[in-house]
This record gives structure tokens, sequence and C-alpha cells, in this order.
């Protein structure tokens, strides 16, 4: 999890009293619970993703519609104490950083030590006192700070959100490195900054250790020109959804047949299940308009808005133009 080479240098800052910030994009203990005997893995009943390890709470939560549960003490499945807890998450990111340098006073921001009132200012201003030697936490420490102590940055996984089927996934890892390492070397103290990574040969990692936006952007532009993807095209994510499975997949492919009517110079793609199939106890599906014309999108949207039939029962359509997400 900690390498040697940012061990010693934690270490190295610690022995001159400066201050030190590490930073993993996911919160809880482990992202999953899985049997070892048949493979199971804790899922959600309202969402179509797996449950995470709150070792705090002994809880598994899922982080989009809040279910949780007691953590399992066997396999659902199978019967299997044979549970393994697997994943990274920045709860074992503390325990193994306490662990590491016992005599470290560590801090810790994500959502789950942040949710009570005045908790994120009480933290920041603890930094600030130099009551803090190692601030660890999610994105939310990413930007924004400002402590002239803070002299090593340690993105702990750089790669958390590099394969999410989304085509921001590689700008996202690349902002988030960029933003990060700018928390270091804020004054005359100088800084330092580690990445860990199993893609070191990325693009947007090796842009972002670099500080070099235009590579980034140059490279980034060219993998959203086939397939097309903004900014060469605009784009509008049409999600589909129902508490009822068959009549999400129904009514995506009622509404697809109405579209492809109506396209007049812009592109269809789908209709598919989403990435995240089920959320919030609904199903859904999805399909993308494309088209380097606003005005031509725009016309599509607006009759697919206005006169689209969807069948009968509890279904929904959403038209979200310029998506920053499409999970």
């Amino acid at each position: 999890m900690l390498s040697t080479q940012l061990v010693d240098a934690v270490d190295s800052r610690l022995v001159r009293g400066e201050q030190v910030i590490l930073l993993l994009n996911r919160r809880g203990y482990s992202s999953f619970v899985q049997c070892r005997e048949c493979g199971d893995v804790e899922q959600c009943e309202n969402c179509s993703i797996s449950l995470t390890y709150h070792r705090t709470t002994q809880r598994i939560v899922c982080h989009h519609c809040r279910f949780e549960a007691p953590a399992p003490q066997r396999c659902a499945r199978c019967g299997s104490k044979d549970l393994s807890f697997r994943g990274l998450g920045t709860e074992q990111v503390e325990r193994i950083t306490a662990e590491t340098f016992p005599t470290a006073r560590i801090a810790r921001m994500d959502v789950d030590t942040t949710s009570g009132k005045w908790a994120h200012q009480r933290i920041l201003d603890r930094v600030e006192r130099g009551e803090v030697d190692i601030l660890l936490g999610t994105q939310m420490i990413a930007k924004g700070l400002d402590f002239p102590r803070v002299t090593l940055v340690g993105a702990v996984n750089a790669d958390v959100g590099m394969h999410l089927p989304d085509f921001r996934a590689s700008e996202r890892t690349f902002q988030l490195l960029s933003q990060v390492a700018g928390r270091a070397g804020r004054s005359t103290l100088g800084g330092e900054v580690f990445v860990q990574t199993s893609l070191p040969e990325h693009y947007a990692i090796r842009a972002a250790v670099g500080h070099d936006f235009e590579s980034f952007a140059e490279r980034e532009l060219a993998e959203r020109q086939r397939p097309a993807y903004p900014p060469h095209v605009r784009m509008m994510n049409v999600v589909i959804s129902s508490p009822e499975q068959e009549l999400a997949a129904q009514a995506a492919e009622s509404v697809v047949r109405f579209a492809r009517g109506r396209l007049g110079g812009v592109q269809l793609v789908g209709p598919a299940p989403a990435p995240i199939e089920r959320l919030h106890g609904r199903w859904r599906w999805h399909f993308l308009l494309r088209s380097p014309s606003p005005g031509a999108l725009g016309s599509v949207a607006e009759q697919l808005a206005r006169d689209a039939r969807l069948p009968a029962g509890d279904v929904r359509m959403a038209l979200d133009r310029d998506p920053v997400a499409l999970l």
C-alpha cells in the first residue's frame, strides 16, 4: 500500500516537523466483500454495485443510495465463513499509516469524518495549527488547501478512477493528480510529490507528473476523435428507468425507434444497459445522441421531450444534455 520510497519520504518529513498529505479517492475500508468459497460478492439490494465495508462502524454501505447492513459473518449464498475483504479505502490507509508511523498525528478527511456540522473546518484548523502530521483523505483534500508546512504529497493509488466506463476517466485522473500535487511546496520549504500507480506509462499519469497540460490535452483530444466525443461533438445522454427490468428495456427500445426517424444529422448510439444498471431501485437503460451541431441535437431533444410516448407503468425518461458523467 505504501511503497518503500514513500515511507522513507514521509519519515524524513516527520523528522523535520513538516506535514504530509496522502490521497486515495475511495472511502471506506474495503471496496467489496467476497466469499472465497463460491466467489459471491455482497451487493446492494437497490443498486447493481458492490457494498463497501466500513470497519469503524462494522457495516457494509452503498455509496449511492445509502443502503447499509451489518458486516457479514458468513456468505449469504453458500454459508461459508471464509470471507475476503478486498480493495482499498481511506479507512484502511489510515490504519496502515498509523501502524507504519506510530508517533505521527493523523487526520482523515472523507464523507464519513466530515458529515457533522463544522467537522470539515475543525480538521483543517488542526492542520493549520500544526496539530496534524499526516492528512489523508479523498478528493476533498485535493484542492483549495494552502498549508505552508505541507512539503510532501502522496497519491496512494492513482489508478482508482482510470478504468471507469466514462470517456472523461483519464481527464478526471489528470485533474485530480494535478490538483493534489499543487498542495505541496507552497512555501520556501519546497515540496515533493509521489504517485503510486500500476500504469506509469499512461499519458494522463505522465502528463500529471510533468505538470504538462498541453501534452495531456493534445493526446486526449486525439483519443476522443474516433469515436467522436466532446469537445469534437455535442452530446446528450438519454436515460430510461423503471423498477421493472423488462419495462425499462422495452421503453428504451420504444424511445429509440421514435428517435431514429427524427435524427437529422444526429448520430444515435445504443440503447444498452447503463454502466450502473440498477440505481435507487430502478433499472436503467440509456442511449447517446451525438452531433457537431448544437441546434440539431437540441431539435431532437425537444421532440423527445414533447412527443415521445413511454409505455404504461412507472417509466421515466431523463435527457442529460452535455453530461458530465455517463455512469
